[in-house]
């Protein structure tokens, strides 16, 4: 099984390519799985990898998702991390609920 290391950063941008209206095409389950490590990962360490194991369709969209978001130019990036940072925001604060 292929092994995905990315930044919690990166992570973050890969979920919000992957949930996409646009990119339907991404094999069942994996939005979930990138989810649930986010859940799991601290917010405090955007800088710490993170590692998937995945199959070779899921690992296939994640690296299309992956090169569609290094392909951003830095003002598209920066406004990619303010959103993944928001998205982190929004979804702490509903898990203390």
């Amino acid at each position: 099984m292929p092994r995905i290391v990315l930044s919690l950063q990166e992570w973050q941008t890969v979920a919000r390519e992957l949930a996409a209206a646009h990119n339907s095409a991404a094999p069942p389950g994996l939005l979930e799985r990138v989810q649930a490590l986010l859940e799991q990962a601290h917010d405090g360490w955007p800088g710490q990898q993170f590692a998937l194991e995945l199959d070779e369709g899921s690992a296939e969209a994640v690296q299309i998702a992956h090169r569609a978001i290094v392909g951003l130019d830095p003002a598209e990036g920066q406004r990619a991390a303010s959103v993944a940072e928001a998205v982190a925001i929004v979804r702490d604060h509903q898990r203390d609920r």
